[in-house]
């Protein structure tokens, strides 16, 4: 029998399974770094949307998008363990730093829960899933190729996809609590003083007396904006949550000194407190309690501006510093 024919290859168990699994880690290495690379479009959205002027914050912003641009190249270019790893790393670390600032509080911030903040935690779990299966993937594929201990890299491998099922579910957990949309408002994160009989109340401010909730977290105002004209929806309601009349109160009340007309606005099945006509908003990038960030950003159609707490019905309501 001619030698040639002694030998026989099946090209499905010996190049065409492996040539499958490396397309099956290439497109998973594609969406990884596409995920990780939306990330980082939402922090841009976010900077320059309000949360810019945060301290420090605001600047970890413009570093997690300088990132993310940074590194998911690095992903499609390379076919090593290390970008795939650095990337699956920076999404956890940029998630936990998200939850910290909602539960706690991260460099003197503490977190409003928006919508957008749920969409970009989504997006880092479902990078951090993509990445870190693409990195462990080759890193056992390195392992079987070098003659190493690969039963242990793929017990390895199965333990840390274990753990992160049990922490992906527990970060959206608790996303899913603390990120709840007021119904009928479409605002994910508005602020209501249930259970307070007085709505909106004082804080001396740099300024003089402004408005602000019962909480002391200050009030604002959007200069576009006037009665009837409300240009403040969607996704600016993420970051510019507004107050909400309780449902078992008929009309807002103000604490003394707060000589303007308070009223509402019909905001879907809601209704949002107004002030000499103008909505009442607060502001998710507000550090705490008598934080005055929001004050002079320009973002959807107009200025944010605090509101003077003195003035009357048809007086000049916002505080302009500039």
């Amino acid at each position: 029998m001619p030698s040639h024919m002694t030998v026989q290859v099946r090209p499905g168990a010996s190049a065409g399974q492996p040539r499958c699994k490396a397309g099956r880690h290439r497109l998973l290495a594609v969406a990884g770094a596409t995920l990780l690379l939306a990330s980082g479009l939402v922090h841009l959205y976010l900077y320059f949307n309000g949360y810019g002027p945060v301290p420090t914050i605001g600047t970890l912003f413009l570093v997690q998008f300088g990132a993310c641009v940074l590194i998911a190249p690095a992903i499609l270019a390379t076919g090593g363990v290390v970008a795939p790893a650095a990337g699956a790393l920076f999404a956890l670390a940029t998630l936990g730093g998200y939850l910290l600032s909602l539960t706690v509080e991260l460099f003197g911030f503490k977190e409003v829960p928006t919508s957008y903040g749920a969409l970009a935690g989504a997006l880092e779990v479902a990078t951090f899933a993509a990445l870190s299966t693409v990195a462990l993937s080759r890193l056992a594929l390195d392992a079987r190729a070098q003659g190493a201990a690969a039963a242990i890299v793929r017990r390895a491998q199965g333990t840390l996809v274990a753990g992160l099922a049990l922490a992906a579910a527990l970060a959206l957990a608790l996303e899913l609590l603390l990120v709840s949309p007021v119904a009928g408002a479409g605002a994910a994160g508005a602020r209501s003083t249930a259970g307070a009989a007085t709505v909106v109340q004082l804080r001396l401010a740099h300024y003089g007396e402004v408005l602000a909730t019962p909480g002391h977290v200050t009030l604002y105002l959007l200069s576009d904006e006037s009665p009837g004209h409300i240009t403040c929806n969607s996704g600016c309601l993420s970051i510019w949550p507004p107050l909400l009349l309780p449902p078992d109160r008929a009309v807002p009340r103000g604490a003394p000194g707060v000589r303007g007309r308070l009223g509402t606005v019909d905001r879907g099945n809601a209704r949002q407190v107004t002030y000499n006509g103008f909505p009442l908003y607060t502001y998710a990038g507000d550090p705490g309690p008598a934080g005055s960030a929001g004050q002079g950003i320009a973002s959807y159609g107009g200025t944010w501006y605090m509101v003077r707490a003195a003035a009357m019905a048809h007086s000049s309501t916002p505080v302009k510093t500039g």
